[in-house]
């Protein structure tokens, strides 16, 4: 069963379980190291109230967890919130090539990730800048084709366009639709959504 269908069958979407849930599938790429951060617009509506749900049980799900956030922007009904992990996150934005590419758009070097999380939440005020996608772990190849920096040709589009090679791009996709689907089948098997959330549950489980 893959993850999509195992959220459709769930029998409520307003309840703590269900959000519990859904939460640890959406960010099941990042929990387990196949990307930096994910992005998740949570928004109130008649089906699921995503926003009130994560306000009323989200934050203590996430206590003492290897996961951080911070809110990007929000208004009565939505909250944008970029979910991350501070080793991954650093790592991946302090790394020569992407350094290089942010400091282009006013990320100094000397900041730090709060810093350059603060200056980035600055910028996503306005429409969403490009290096979003540095923060989300997308190639940098693909980040600056998308510009019409690159210099590679368009090649596939998946997740998001990949420009040059696609082997590296693809490969990445299906890592994290695989975290995704083996994580709901943890849920489907009936583990708990702190022990994928705590490290009792690997991805060979």
């Amino acid at each position: 069963m893959s993850w999509k269908q195992f959220l459709q069958i769930q029998d409520t979407k307003n309840d703590a379980d269900f959000f519990s849930k859904w939460l640890v599938v959406e960010l099941a790429p990042t929990i387990y190291g196949e990307k930096p951060s994910t992005l998740l617009n949570l928004m109130d509506s008649p089906q699921f109230l995503m926003k009130t749900l994560w306000l009323t049980y989200g934050q203590g799900l996430l206590a003492n967890s290897n996961m951080e956030w911070i809110v990007l922007k929000e208004d009565a009904a939505s909250m944008k919130v970029l979910f991350y992990r501070v080793d991954l996150l650093n790592a991946y934005v302090n790394d020569d090539n992407n350094r290089r590419f942010l400091a282009g758009f006013g990320y100094h070097a000397a900041m730090n990730l709060e810093e350059l999380l603060e200056h980035f939440k600055e910028r996503f005020q306005g429409v969403c800048p490009h290096e979003m996608g540095i923060l989300l772990g997308i190639p940098l190849k693909d980040v600056m084709g998308f510009m019409g920096l690159g210099g590679e040709c368009h090649t596939c589009h998946g997740m998001w366009k990949v420009y040059g090679d696609p082997a590296s791009s693809l490969s990445m996709m299906q890592r994290m639709e695989e975290a995704k689907s083996k994580v709901a089948d943890w849920m489907m098997k009936g583990y708990a959504v702190k022990e994928v959330l705590y490290g009792s549950c690997t991805m060979t489980a």
